[in-house]
């Protein structure tokens, strides 16, 4: 073992970097640093300055070979190859582990030191100091006191201070009366206070006995005995409750993660709602080269605020990729009974949870004939949920459905094809197949101003119906031919508006539509709705969605639109547009398959305008008007002042003369005027504290169908940020429900209670979390 020694002619003030480390205490009162709850970046600045770890001293010679020690000292005394004694700034170095102190004695037979009055190691990219250290340079072992201990990896950060900190070689360490975190020096605005940890960066977990959450000085959580990730990676543990409060009281969960394997994980977590009672809950996630999903639910046995016992929900989700053109999935999903969503959800799960999807399907993608085709497999269900009333209106079961599509492009035409055929199930409707084929060719004749497209093509469908209602079963079938023209121009202009120059587009359009009319009144319907009256709508060939049902038309559509793109980057930042549709028949297929007669020869026109008016403030409005009756079919309107991430301001309106309001006991939807005005807004009340807010009335019903307002707050820092949220909404004609959201996010470690983001992101336009606005 080869020892080098040199004097150094002026010592290192290594001393002036040690008053954090010289001035710990003794178990409780050992300083992480200041509880930095509202930092500024002056105060953060201080509390670094006091309580960082001063930089490591390094000799500045050259790199040394394996087990080879070097010591630079102000004066070395002592005898060769048995003790010497370095003193004066002394830095000791071997194999990548550096040691300063202001004093060390060195037992090179045994390759031990001890080093004081303070000193700083630096090992495995992790910085100790302390008052005091007995350490083994070969095997990377010892013990130090009153020690402050900081480590960075993959951009994660580690700070701690310790009465005792035992070096036991490899990456491993004990600490004995600790406090720790992963904040910027100085920050103390929380911690976890353990008796002790043991942690090791080569498995990446650390274990706390004795531990405690500690935030802004008041202890919020305790375990006897906890592990936890020093590096980011997964691991099994227990993981931060969940806590909530809403209509049904406190809401608690505790869960428990396993890291099965790197591609296998679970999670079990059991739980209470105060005025219901336990509930047990799961989720297990898989990922494999060609396949992935994850199976999910909850259960409970005894709900007490509830006519239903052994609520539970399940879902199941698997995607796989069987060969480079082959895929598949299965999606089911599952609930005890029609008021779960309703129970256990918000108002968006609710609505979009009617009816729960069970399905298996196959994709399936080629070249066939030197065009691309598109196979499909499917098997469909649902189950549906009752409303408030115990009414249902339960989609078709798709029993099942295979199609296919396949296009080719020559020259300047398009060839389409499209088919498909279906089992439609039902208990309480009519069954039966359906055969659809669509054969279409379209010309694209264009240059840089216009283009003209003519298609031409057939809607065919068959159908073989099975008996129903003490009919027979029968045949029938639809054969129309298609054929439109879609033609538009585009002119461009340079143009100033608000002192900024843009490329200012005129762009008119026509497009002409003929399908001769043809009663359908002989056919079901298995899963056709008519589509909304709409800018998009002027140009489509069939106003219906579906394949049952194919209105009449001999019209002409007419529009003109203006769009303001960027110069540079042809970036689009405003679009307005007018339209309306001639008739020039007035025939007209009704949802019911029977023939109607429009009562006049020209469509409501309808008009929009979007985009930016500034780089701060957006507008959205859109208008149907209806010339039979001179005013206003529905409109909306909305303003957006949006100078800066977490500066938002919003409000929108919007109108409807006949619009859906519920579905009624009978069965039956209720149609009515609305009018209901929307105010949000999210904006700074310090440079870290936010509010946020939402109310949105209904003025025809008198009452307000959601009120959400709330406080988020991150520090300055960027170690925690914490939000609540308090949130009303309309769940049924005459009730609603309460919540009340509140989140800790502890940076690198874990959150705790529920993460409002969702919630405000759909409240309020514009939204950005307060994590991402506020940077230390």
């Amino acid at each position: 073992m080869v020892r080098l020694f040199s004097l150094k002619p002026v010592a290192l003030a290594l001393g002036m970097g040690f008053g954090a480390a010289a001035s710990a205490q003794a178990s409780d009162g050992l300083p992480l640093g200041d509880t930095c709850l509202t930092c500024t970046p002056e105060k953060l600045k201080n509390a670094a300055a006091a309580y960082a770890i001063p930089e490591i001293e390094r000799s500045g010679g050259q790199p040394l070979p394996a087990d080879y020690t070097r010591i630079t000292a102000d004066s070395v005394e002592g005898q060769t190859n048995v003790k010497v004694r370095a003193e004066g700034g002394v830095i000791i170095e071997r194999n990548g582990q550096i040691l300063n102190a202001q004093w060390v004695d060195y037992d090179q037979a045994a390759a031990t030191v001890t080093a004081g009055e303070t000193f700083v190691l630096y090992q495995n990219g992790t910085t100790v100091t302390g008052e005091g250290v007995q350490y083994n340079l070969a095997e990377g072992t010892g013990t130090a006191h009153n020690t402050r201990l900081e480590s960075e990896q993959n951009g994660r950060r580690l700070q701690s201070v310790s009465e005792t900190a035992e070096m036991q070689g490899n990456g491993r360490y004990k600490l004995t009366n600790t406090r720790f975190n992963t904040c910027s020096p100085g920050d103390a605005g929380w911690y976890i206070k353990a008796k002790s940890i043991e942690a090791d960066q080569n498995t990446g977990i650390g274990v706390a006995k004795g531990a405690s959450l500690v935030f802004g000085g008041v202890p919020v959580l305790y375990t006897p005995w906890a592990d936890f990730p020093l590096n980011g990676n997964r691991k099994s543990g227990l993981l931060v409750p969940t806590v909530g409060l809403g209509s049904d009281g406190l809401e608690l969960d505790l869960p428990y993660y396993l890291n099965l394997a790197p591609n296998y994980d679970a999670t079990i977590t059991p739980g209470v709602i105060g005025s219901r009672g336990a509930r047990l809950g799961g989720q297990f996630r898989y990922l494999q080269p060609k396949y992935a999903g994850q199976i999910e639910g909850t259960w409970m046995p005894d709900d007490r605020k509830s006519e239903h016992s052994n609520r539970y929900q399940f879902k199941l989700n698997h995607n796989q990729q069987f060969t480079s053109k082959l895929s598949g999935g299965i999606d089911y999903n599952r609930v005890s009974d029609n008021n779960y969503y309703r129970d256990f959800y918000g108002q968006d799960d609710i609505a979009a949870n009617v009816n729960l999807n069970r399905q298996v399907w196959l994709n399936y993608n080629d070249t066939l004939w030197n065009g691309a085709f598109d196979g499909h497999f499917t098997v469909q269900k649902y189950q549906t949920l009752a409303n408030i009333y115990g009414y249902k209106d339960e989609p078709y079961a798709i029993m099942p459905r295979l199609q296919g599509a396949w296009n080719k492009n020559i020259g300047n035409a398009q060839i389409d094809v499209f088919g498909q055929f279906t089992r439609f199930d039902h208990n309480s409707k009519q069954s039966g197949k359906r055969v659809v084929v669509k054969p279409s060719v379209k010309w694209n004749f264009h240059n840089s101003w216009g283009y003209i497209r003519p298609k031409i093509g057939v809607h065919s469908a068959y159908y073989d119906l099975e008996a129903f209602g003490g009919k027979p079963s029968r045949t029938a079938g639809l054969t129309l031919p298609v054929f439109n023209i879609d033609s538009g121009m585009t002119f461009e202009r340079k143009t100033a508006f608000l002192g900024s120059s843009y490329l200012q587009t005129l762009e008119p359009r026509l497009f002409y539509n003929y399908i001769p009319t043809k009663s359908q009144n002989d056919l079901p319907n298995f899963d056709t709705s008519e589509n909304s009256f709409s800018y998009d709508q002027l140009f489509r060939e069939n106003l219906y969605s579906g394949n049952d049902r194919v209105n009449s038309a001999n019209s002409v559509s007419t529009a003109v639109q203006t769009r303001l793109l960027t110069p540079r980057s042809g970036a689009e930042l405003f679009r307005a547009g007018i339209g309306q549709k001639f008739y020039l028949k007035n025939d007209n297929v009704q949802p019911d398959g029977n023939i109607g007669r429009y009562p006049r020869n020209r469509s409501d026109w309808v008009a929009f305008a979007n985009g930016q008016i500034t780089d701060s403030i957006r507008i959205d409005t859109d208008i149907h008007y209806n010339q039979n009756e001179s005013r206003a079919q529905s409109y909306s309107a909305a303003l957006l002042y949006h100078p800066g991430p977490g500066k938002v301001l919003s409000a929108r309106y919007k109108y409807g003369r006949n619009e859906r309001i519920y579905l009624q006991d009978n069965g039956v939807y209720l149609y009515d005027k609305i009018r209901q005005i929307d105010l949000a807004a999210q904006w700074p009340l310090t440079r870290n504290l936010y509010a946020v807010a939402r109310y949105n009335y209904e003025m025809q019903g008198r009452k307000p169908i959601e009120m959400l307002a709330g406080l988020e707050y991150k520090s300055g820092c960027g170690c925690w940020s914490a939000s609540v949220v308090g949130q009303r909404y309309v769940t049924g004609l005459n009730s609603t429900k309460n919540a009340v959201f509140f989140n800790l996010q502890l940076k690198d470690l874990s959150n705790i209670g529920n993460n409002p983001f969702e919630k405000l992101r759909l409240a309020v336009p514009g939204y950005s979390k307060t994590n991402e606005v506020v940077k230390p």
